[in-house]
């Protein structure tokens, strides 16, 4: 039997924002009569859509790997992952600024940034980021989990 490990990728903040907006307006359509009924249970499931949905990356022992689209936990959809076999994996700690010139964000400031910790494939020259977190301890598990799993070296300090 084949044993895989899932990597599940972080959501976008504003995703997450709105998401709860729209949770919040279509629960209020509904108490306050605002609306048609099914415009609000369009709502509630657009929000449930947008809360629910994550993506995943599957790495199986065979390297056979897939993304994984999924909604509640069950996966919709999925599709083959063309990465190398890598090299050597890398934990790090990166810090990834987003413009904000467009939607509700542009009133903040011109950009946004946070710290993460990056668990990266190298194959040569070419890279592949697997998983991104904001716990240094989480991604090193992570990282020595990959590595014992794929028999590959994690390089730099760990």
């Amino acid at each position: 039997m084949i044993r895989s490990l899932f990597f599940k990728q972080k959501k976008p903040q504003t995703i997450v924002v709105l998401g709860i907006v729209t949770l919040l307006l279509g629960l209020f359509m509904s108490f306050d009569d605002i609306g048609t009924l099914s415009q609000s249970f369009a709502l509630m499931f657009i929000s449930m859509v947008l809360l629910g949905y994550s993506i995943s990356f599957e790495i199986r022992q065979d390297f056979k790997n897939y993304k994984h689209y999924r909604l509640l936990g069950f996966t919709i959809f999925k599709s083959k992952l063309k990465i190398s076999f890598p090299d050597y994996l890398i934990v790090f700690s990166a810090r990834h600024k987003q413009g904000t010139e467009w939607g509700s964000v542009a009133a903040l400031g011109k950009q946004r940034s946070g710290d993460d910790f990056v668990v990266r494939f190298f194959k040569g020259v070419s890279h592949f980021t697997l998983f991104r977190t904001n716990s240094y301890q989480l991604a090193k598990d992570r990282a020595m989990e990959l590595s014992e799993f794929l028999g590959v070296e994690i390089k730099g300090k760990i």
